[in-house]
């Protein structure tokens, strides 16, 4: 019985760490300061703008989860800045959004979450219907994050 129950807990015990690292966000600690903007009407569809200043590009070379970007990606990287500048500027949000697109070059680092091509409903997400991205630019040391699921 006592071996059922040590069993239980450290299965629900590792469930439960799953799902906080699943929530975790994908931010490398060593940040220096936090600029974050987070949608104030937002519950299950949001936008949020974040920027964090770094003081080197290690913590990004240390992380497996980001990538270089290359010549090839720039336009990709770039297509969901654009989609999310449109978003900002319907919610009336410009005044948080300061992102310049000519900042993104090759050899910066990007991550990028999205659903596109996953099932919902009868149909499909497409590209810029729910996408979380991550991008590091190695010359201002600036992490931007931003989300848009509207």
């Amino acid at each position: 019985m006592k071996r059922r129950r040590i069993y239980c807990i450290l299965i629900i015990s590792g469930l439960l760490f799953s799902a906080c690292a699943a929530l975790a966000k994908p931010i490398p600690a060593g940040f220096v300061s936090k600029e974050e903007h987070f949608d104030p009407h937002g519950f299950q569809d949001y936008t949020d703008y974040c920027k964090y200043q770094y003081t080197s590009t290690e913590p990004f070379r240390k992380d497996t989860r980001y990538h270089f970007i290359t010549d090839d990606e720039i336009e990709n990287v770039s297509g969901y800045f654009e989609d999310f500048y449109r978003w900002m500027k319907t919610e009336n949000r410009l005044d948080e959004y300061d992102f310049n697109q000519t900042c993104i070059s090759a050899g910066d680092y990007v991550l990028i979450k999205t659903k596109e091509g996953e099932p919902i409903g009868d149909s499909y997400y497409e590209k810029y219907d729910n996408y979380t991205l991550y991008f590091f630019d190695t010359e201002s040391l600036t992490l931007f994050y931003i989300h848009n699921n509207t």
